[in-house]
């Protein structure tokens, strides 16, 4: 049938009908795909520049908010230095005035005390600079002077009558702050602006509040600084807090509004400008709360029916400012030519169709080679060769089609060449952004190392003195208790410094694994140890089962599977009432512990005998959190063919966890509802516990049922080895006392704090050292060149002259290297520990450290011998009563009564008396009432009664 009809067409039909076909469907393909591509490119075009906008934006944010908290710290620090005086504010003047001319975006800088006295510098647009100042002895009134260009006071601008700062809301909220902070944005009540003021409270030694540094930032440059950004033609960008009011925008918009005499901060959605006020709207509607923008947001809505798009990036300081930063776009900022094009090519496939329709019956016979051509070198130009052309010396349609065809191609070579240029250009900004970057992750690193340093420092006295008070003999069980209670909050907060910095190193990638050969059986019998005592105070059920295939003896890095253990078995005890903890160790084959679908598990099988399916009547909500591949180390054959995997289990009775509280399980500082609710914990157990189980090659998952209990499970990678292999535990000892028949050891400390330096004294001194000290290099060079020390303990960073230095003077001299010098630092970074090793140090050691590393540093070092509190040590039964030396150490171990009993009846010459307290003590210490009788029957009161005197003046 079609074919009859076909042959009934005439020939002209037959000819021009394909002819048009193709014409129509070439351009129209070429058309359509340059649209496409173009397209593509502008939404690649427009997602670039945003990203950049949105990130230039946040590093001038990280910059300019910077700069506050800085200046603050100048000033924090000329306080600590002594250069200026808290109690004296009069001196502050010009230095505060100074401050405000360096920085033309701070509004005034300021300083006020706990007795109520204030000053302030502050420079005004216009340069004007005034002094503000608030005293006691005037009854706290406010007066604000004009000042010449010396900075000092000329006339009286303004008195506010009974004005007192500290209960001005900045200085309440930096006191309640505890720690450098901000304080609300507000509208200057001078200059046309908002404003900001970074908050540093200043405390004494001794921890008592002295008053608060402030420095006010305005944020009109802000708006300036986003005013100068060009996005796209008709682009926005604006900063809103959390509650949705606006801080700065690129606008000419004010960011507040003038009602009456007051000005007053409004809502984004109130913005007199359209565009700004369709944004603010969209977002209201699209996230409901601000608070739920959590990470950087790419998305689109339209206006009037135009496309538009929008870049969300949430910014936060560490200090408690969390804004948003809000970067909007019209699509047709970028699509207006390609908008023009198409209708370019539309009109012209129309006028191709018309000229093949008016000249197809003459043209027919000699369209079809030019046709070809153009289908030839559009598939190469398809295939990437771009050079293609089409060769015609023809003036007619098809001449023009040729020639419209190489304009295309061109067109698209140089699209293509110039879209190639901007990927090569990009690639230059990321890798300088990359650098940027880690310069940025350097500083992080450093503030954290001289936090950890500043911490760290009052923490090894605490800790010290506190060992130091456990061991006397005096202490009443109430003050034994408090000791205790100090010793462990200690413990705690270096706990939780420590969580921090592994967070931190884990982050940076700087995290290693220590690979150590352990007998696991006695690492989960110590934990088992540890934690029963805190189950039985709850009344519950711990137990750790463990099959026969485990091996006893395994190689892993058993401090971060130690870590692992205590942080789950830490959350398991706190939070469960009733019911048990249970610890399960299997051999697995793989690392792998993702739960099939309907697969049971069980709620402490060993307590509570029901069996739970994930398809029952209880909802079970599991998570597999790690997507970590088994990680690859360098072994040798017999290493691998030995290693393998081991599977934890701690699973507890407890509440239970939400499903909806499972995706953030694993982040950083976030708590479940029960978490937050028993106001414990900093959120980082469970963070840190994944990562090392990651880092160690496995993998954590948590099954959870709400009411029911909470199952976290691991694998971990280990290698089996022999017994032999393993190192003996070396039992702990309390020295007391020197070895008799050694010289007199000169030790020298210096530390520029004098409690840690009081700390060494008091572990060292009783035991009959002779000592020294020093609170900087330069002084322990001095005493070092005099003295001669055996062992100088040197702390790294100090005035004056710091540890480095003194250290590598002291080593580059002969009678140097006959000194042993000890580093005691703060740092945490293993870095330094090869920087401190380069300067001539014998050894490394940080702070809070324990004292048998002390005593075990000084016999690895100079050969320091010790007698040890454990009355079976051979050292101790080697030694007959009466030859042993008797030290004052001797002494400060013995009850005060009877030292007091026995110096009395020296005193009076009581023999009896003598023979008595004498038996006395040897009921205490056999040998050192030996001593004691030896030196009675040798004439020797003197000796014994200088001993008791060193003793008491020692306490």
């Amino acid at each position: 049938m079609v074919s009859k009809i076909l042959d009934k067409l005439p020939l002209r039909t037959v000819l021009i009908v394909p002819f048009i076909l193709q014409i129509v469907g070439a351009v129209g393909l070429v058309g359509y795909l340059s649209f496409r591509n173009g397209q593509k490119a502008v939404n690649n075009l427009a997602s670039q520049l945003m990203n950049e906008v949105s990130l230039r934006v946040e590093q001038n944010l990280q910059v300019y908010l910077k700069t506050p908290h800085q200046i603050n710290q100048t000033k924090l620090d000329a306080v600590k230095l002594g250069l200026l005086k808290m109690e004296n504010l009069s001196a502050w003047e010009k230095y505060l005035l100074r401050q405000v001319q360096l920085y033309p975006y701070i509004n005034y800088t300021s300083v006020g005390n706990e007795n109520g006295d204030y000053r302030s510098g502050e420079q005004l647009s216009n340069g004007s600079r005034t002094i503000n100042v608030i005293e006691k002895s005037t009854g706290l009134n406010f007066y604000s002077y004009n000042t010449d260009k010396n900075g000092d006071r000329t006339t009286v601008v303004t008195v506010v009558k009974n004005f007192d700062n500290r209960q001005h809301p900045a200085y309440k909220s930096a006191v309640k702050s505890g720690k450098p902070t901000w304080s609300s944005v507000f509208v200057s009540l001078l200059e046309p602006t908002l404003i900001i003021n970074a908050l540093q409270p200043v405390y004494s030694e001794k921890n008592q509040l002295e008053g608060v540094l402030c420095a006010a930032l305005r944020l009109d440059h802000l708006g300036r600084f986003l005013n100068s950004l060009k996005v796209g033609k008709s682009g926005q960008t604006f900063i809103i807090d959390r509650q949705g009011t606006l801080l700065a925008t690129s606008t000419t918009e004010k960011p507040f509004r003038t009602k009456g005499n007051k000005k007053l901060l409004f809502k984004v959605e109130e913005s007199s400008n359209p565009f700004t006020e369709a944004t603010a709207k969209y977002l209201s509607a699209q996230f409901h709360q601000l608070n739920q923008i959590k990470k950087s947001e790419l998305l689109e809505f339209e206006i009037d029916g135009k496309r538009q798009l929008l870049k969300v990036l949430p910014f936060q300081d560490g200090k408690g400012l969390d804004w948003l930063i809000v970067v909007v776009v019209p699509e047709a900022d970028f699509t207006k030519e390609i908008d023009a094009n198409t209708r370019t090519a539309v009109l012209l496939c129309f006028a191709a169709l018309g000229v093949a329709v008016a000249i197809g019956i003459l043209t027919s016979r000699w369209v079809t080679n030019p046709i070809l051509s153009l289908n030839t070198a559009a598939k190469n130009i398809a295939k990437g060769e771009w050079n293609q052309t089409v060769e015609s010396e023809r003036s007619d349609e098809l001449g023009e089609l040729a020639k419209s065809f190489n304009s295309m191609a061109q067109q698209l070579q140089q699209s293509f060449e110039t879209l190639e240029h901007r990927v090569h250009e990009r690639t230059a900004e990321l890798a300088v952004a990359k650098d940027k970057a880690e310069v940025a992750n350097q500083a992080k690193s450093t503030f954290l190392a001289n936090m950890s340093h500043e911490l760290r420092s009052p923490l090894n006295a605490i800790l010290g003195f506190s060992q130091l008070m456990t061991r006397s003999q005096t202490l009443s069980p109430e003050h034994q208790e408090n000791i205790s209670i100090i010793s462990s909050s200690g413990e705690h907060l270096l706990t939780l410094i420590n969580n921090v910095l592994d967070l931190s190193k884990i982050e940076s990638g700087r995290t290693t694994l220590n690979q150590k050969k352990i007998d696991l059986y006695r690492l989960l019998n110590d934990l088992e140890d540890m934690f029963q005592l805190k189950a039985d105070d709850k009344h519950l059920q711990l137990v750790f089962e463990r099959s026969t295939e485990v091996p006893q003896f395994v190689e892993t890095d058993d401090l971060k599977l130690r870590q692992i253990l205590i942080n789950l078995l830490n959350n398991s005890l706190k939070f469960t009432e009733e019911g048990g903890v249970s610890v399960r160790v299997s051999k697995q084959l793989s690392g792998r512990n993702q739960n099939r679908e309907g697969e049971k598990f069980y709620l402490s099988g060993s307590l509570n005998n029901r069996e739970v399916s994930a398809s029952n009547n209880l909802e079970v909500s599991q998570l597999n959190q790690s997507k970590n591949a088994i990680f690859a180390t360098q072994h040798d054959e017999a290493e691998a063919a030995s290693s393998f995997f081991l599977h934890f289990e701690v699973e507890d009775t407890g509440p239970g966890i939400a499903t909806n509280e499972l995706d953030n399980l694993f982040e950083a500082f976030v708590q479940t509802k029960t978490g937050k609710d028993s106001q414990e914990g900093t959120g980082l157990g469970l963070p840190i516990s994944r990562k090392f189980v990651e880092l160690m090659g496995g993998e954590m998952s948590v099954c959870s049922a709400v009411g029911k209990g909470t199952n976290f499970k691991f694998d971990l990678q280990v290698i089996a080895v022999d017994a032999a292999d393993i190192e003996s535990r070396k039992p702990t000892r309390n020295v007391i006392a020197l070895e008799p028949n050694q010289h007199t050891y000169r030790i020298l400390i210096v530390d520029d704090k004098p409690l840690n330096r009081q700390l060494l004294i008091k572990i060292l001194h009783p035991l009959g050292f002779e000592l020294k000290e020093a609170t900087n290099g330069q002084e322990a060079i001095e005493i070092w060149d005099t003295w001669e020390p055996h062992l100088i303990w040197m702390d790294m960073r100090m005035p004056v002259m710091d540890g480095y230095e003194a250290t590598q003077y002291i080593k580059t001299t002969i009678k140097g290297q006959a000194t042993a010098i000890i580093a005691l630092t703060a740092s945490v970074l293993e870095e330094e520990r090869a920087v401190i090793l380069s300067a001539g140090c014998d050894a490394f050691m940080r702070k809070p450290f324990r004292e048998a590393d002390i005593f075990d540093a000084m016999h690895k070092h100079i050969g320091v011998r010790y007698l040890y509190e454990d009355p079976g040590q051979a050292n101790l039964l080697g030694i007959k009563e009466g030859d042993r030396a008797m030290t004052a150490a001797d002494f400060v171990k013995l009850p005060d009564s009877l030292v007091a009993d026995l110096k009395l009846a020296i005193l009076n010459a009581d023999m009896d008396l003598i023979d008595s307290s004498i038996e006395q003590i040897r009921l205490k210490d056999a040998v050192t009432a030996g001593a004691i009788a030896n030196c009675i029957e040798n004439f020797e009161y003197d000796k014994v009664l200088k001993l008791i005197s060193q003793t008491i003046s020692h306490e």
